[in-house]
């Protein structure tokens, strides 16, 4: 950008003075010497302004934030309470200490067994012993598209290696050159930028030399069954072929001599997934599946104790008398192992203006179907919470819509830089524009704090303001206590799955299959267009 300054004539009165057509006197404070005879004459000068390059500012711009650790999306994510889930943690820290950098350590198990919980807390407890490199948490429910996508996958693991305390110095020059060498690594496959930013980086470095001390170094990657490509309505093909383009990176990585780190990586026992590493070296990956072997029942009854305790405390309930020991045995033979099916639980127990007794009755009540279905007790409380609506189909389009419509943010959009931009969102503002036949219908139909909430994100204005001209002083006033800034999102992919599937859910909400839902969506967007949303 050229900009031209000019500079008008000026002259000294004195010492201290210096006066200039049209302005004021401007005072030299200060002493010194000062000649009486300076002019300034006028001149017209050419400034070029350059733009800086800086490579940290475009790494940090594909980094997806939202999947680190201790990340402000995942301030309230599940931990394992500190009584439950040693044996398997034991087992894991037992691992990194005996085993060799280059091998992978595989945590799988059912849906709902508390896998992201283990992994958060393994992540906090790795951070503060300094033997965490680097984490990446997938997520297919928490409603961001960078939760779910492998775009960020490789740069979001380099940035976090360039800024640990034992890397930084050696690894962060060489990485910063190869940015600049190669602005364009950003658009590459996560094997090349594999490659370019961590590996080069690491061999001209001496990887497995550069730790200061004997601590073993790991990188934990959560939910690799939830990674999915950025469109909507993808063959289910496509989907495994991400999880196993994650896990090809990886497995890049630890076969390579310099990489340093311990790999730990949590999923579904998907067919695909276990089929990769069916097919790698022996030895190289090592498998902790969550079964009876951890005790899963003791770990749940004390988890419901704990709880319950809290729950007493802040009601000012008896614990000596509530709840009885029998309640808390059938929850538990109910759960099956599934630490989600007890969180949810507590979750609607917790839920007013019901007081707890009246809930826990409730749940304690609920008929138990007859199918062969090892998610039969998770799905009857699903389906009871739900009939709890005051029109539970059209509440289950509702949650199903809002699947939908969360996979319409799945395209980046990319300026001329290369920089991500932030994919379109829908708030809870627009969302409730969109879904509502009348004001106020969306706090009555989702009403269901058990199974679904609203979240701070983050959204481009023009996308929230669409239907109304884009102009903010527009737009209506925000019901009360709801941010421009709160999405809905939902608590465990599990609920996802029993909505998903016709089934599980279909069974009990027969009217909202995917055409239902899909020309519900389409209705209520040409109604939204033509002005007649309610304000």
């Amino acid at each position: 950008m050229l900009k031209t300054l000019q500079i008008g004539s000026a002259s000294q009165v004195n010492a201290q003075t210096y006066h200039r057509a049209g302005t004021t006197s401007v005072n030299v404070i200060g002493g010194g010497q000062y000649s009486s005879s300076v002019e300034i004459n006028t001149g017209v000068y050419n400034c070029f302004e350059v733009a800086s390059y800086d490579p940290i500012d475009k790494l940090a711009a594909h980094v997806a934030t939202g999947c680190m650790h201790n990340s402000a999306d995942r301030f309230d994510a599940p931990k394992c309470h500190e009584e439950t889930r040693k044996a398997v943690q034991e087992d894991i820290f037992s691992w990194t200490s005996c085993g060799d950098p280059g091998e992978v350590l595989w945590l799988t198990g059912p849906a709902g067994t508390g896998k992201s919980a283990i992994m958060g807390t393994l992540s906090d407890k790795f951070k503060k012993a300094g033997q965490l490199a680097a984490t990446f948490f997938f997520s297919s429910y928490a409603g961001t598209a960078e939760r779910m996508s492998k775009r960020g996958f490789v740069t979001t693991l380099a940035y976090q290696l360039q800024r640990h305390p034992d890397f930084k110095e050696r690894i962060s020059t060489k990485m910063m050159s190869a940015i600049r060498e190669d602005p364009a690594i950003f658009k590459m496959s996560l094997q090349e930028q594999m490659e370019v930013l961590i590996l080069q980086p690491l061999r001209e470095s001496k990887g497995r030399e550069l730790s200061t001390s004997s601590t073993p170094i790991v990188i934990i990657v959560d939910g690799v069954d939830e990674c999915g490509e950025d469109h909507y309505d993808i063959p289910s093909r496509s989907r495994q072929n991400d999880h196993v383009d994650v896990l090809s990176v990886l497995l890049q990585a630890v076969q390579d001599p310099a990489f340093p780190f311990r790999i730990i990586i949590a999923s579904r026992p998907e067919t695909w997934i276990r089929d990769f590493f069916a097919n790698v070296s022996p030895g190289t990956v090592n498998e902790v599946f969550l079964d009876e072997k951890y005790s899963p029942d003791d770990d749940i009854r004390l988890f419901l104790k704990c709880k319950f305790a809290d729950l007493c405390r802040r009601y000012g309930l008896d614990p000596s008398t509530w709840p009885a020991e029998e309640a808390i045995a059938k929850l538990v033979q109910d759960a099956s192992g599934q630490f989600i099916y007890v969180a949810t639980v507590l979750r609607f127990i917790d839920t007013p203006p019901q007081s707890p007794q009246t809930q826990l009755e409730f749940v304690l009540k609920i008929k138990r179907s007859t199918r062969s279905n090892p998610f039969s007790a998770l799905d009857d409380l699903y389906t009871s919470i739900l009939e709890s609506s005051p029109n539970p189909n059209v509440t289950v389009v509702w949650l199903k819509a809002l699947q939908v419509i969360k996979t319409f943010e799945r395209v980046d959009k990319t300026d001329a830089w290369g920089r991500i931009q932030k994919p379109l969102a829908f708030s809870a503002w627009t969302t409730n524009r969109l879904f509502e036949d009348s004001a106020g219908q969306a706090k009555i139909l989702l009403g269901l704090p058990s199974l679904v909430y609203t979240r701070e994100a983050s959204f481009d204005l023009p996308c929230d303001s669409f239907c109304y001209g884009g102009e903010l002083d527009l737009l209506p006033s925000l019901a009360a206590g709801m941010s421009w800034n709160a999405a809905y999102a939902f608590y465990h992919k599990s609920f996802l799955d029993y909505l998903g599937d016709d089934l599980r859910c279909g069974i009990a909400f027969p009217d909202t299959n995917k055409d239902r839902v899909e020309g519900w969506i389409w209705d209520r967007c040409t109604r939204t267009l033509m002005g007649e949303c309610p304000l």
